[in-house]
């Protein structure tokens, strides 16, 4: 369905029952990465899936794209949606998005699942891929961008024994416009570092990771989860920085045990 904001429309998956649980999705790709995991969790929770401004089949417009506008975005698709409370899941970028909503309007929050995402800023070197990257679109467009980009989402296994998930991944981020790439480079570039907030951060958490991830390696979701007063690791086999498109049944399994435990009496927990 579409959903009008005041400053954008965006497209957004909204189905099940119990728990509200609102997923993003990471860079360059959409809500359909939750598509494989969509079923399981609807069995448990009324799941909300957007596509951030930009992606998908929200809207493109020119304007900013930094974590703190996308938070902005989600707080006030909840509003929309009656949520005062809501576990929130944010993937790679969207765990950022997610990280800013924990640091600025943690009362909303019921719970956290930062999916393959670090809390630490950009480091000097990270910076300058970023800006080599943000080059690279607007001198030569997007699509050798992605084409190198993409693969580097997905584990070694996954690549060696389903080749397909390249294009697949490749489909969800081949309709994003330059200038929204380029806007989210940035954005993640110059992202505030969140490490400070997680000892604060007082509300179940899972912390879920490809144990072949390179972006953001087990021992980054390893030292968030050791920071995070109330986290539950789980390390998906097999899988890259796109567990829930690599390994669906058991990230499916990992998260919906998470909820279980911790909102299965909803709304009664809340």
């Amino acid at each position: 369905m579409r959903v009008e904001l005041a400053n954008v429309t965006l497209e957004v998956e909204d189905h099940g029952e119990g728990v509200p649980v609102v997923l993003l999705h990471g860079f360059p790709l959409s809500s359909g990465i939750w598509d494989p995991i969509r079923p399981a969790l609807e069995q448990v929770a009324r799941l909300i899936t957007p596509d951030l401004r930009g992606f998908g089949g929200s809207d493109a417009s020119e304007g900013d794209y930094d974590v703190d506008t996308m938070a902005d975005d989600v707080l006030r698709l909840a509003d929309v949606l009656g949520l005062d409370r809501f576990v929130l899941g944010g993937h790679s970028m969207g765990g950022y998005v997610a990280l800013r909503i924990a640091a600025c309007h943690p009362a909303r929050l019921l719970g956290l699942v930062l999916a393959d995402t670090r809390a630490e800023a950009d480091s000097f070197e990270a910076k300058a891929r970023r800006n080599a990257s943000i080059d690279w679109i607007r001198r030569r467009g997007s699509a050798e961008f992605l084409a190198d980009f993409i693969p580097n989402l997905l584990g070694p296994e996954t690549r060696r024994r389903a080749r397909r998930f390249v294009d697949e991944l490749l489909l969800l981020a081949a309709e994003v416009p330059d200038h929204v790439l380029i806007g989210c480079l940035a954005g993640m570039r110059d992202r505030p570092d969140s490490t400070s907030l997680l000892p604060g951060i007082d509300v179940p958490t899972l912390v879920i990771t490809g144990q072949d991830d390179a972006v953001t390696p087990p021992n980054v979701a390893e030292e968030m989860a050791r920071r995070l007063p109330r986290a539950t690791l789980a390390l998906v086999p097999e899988a890259g920085h796109t567990p829930m498109i690599e390994r669906p049944v058991i990230t499916a399994d990992v998260i919906s045990a998470f909820l279980r435990k911790h909102f299965g009496r909803w709304p009664s927990t809340s």
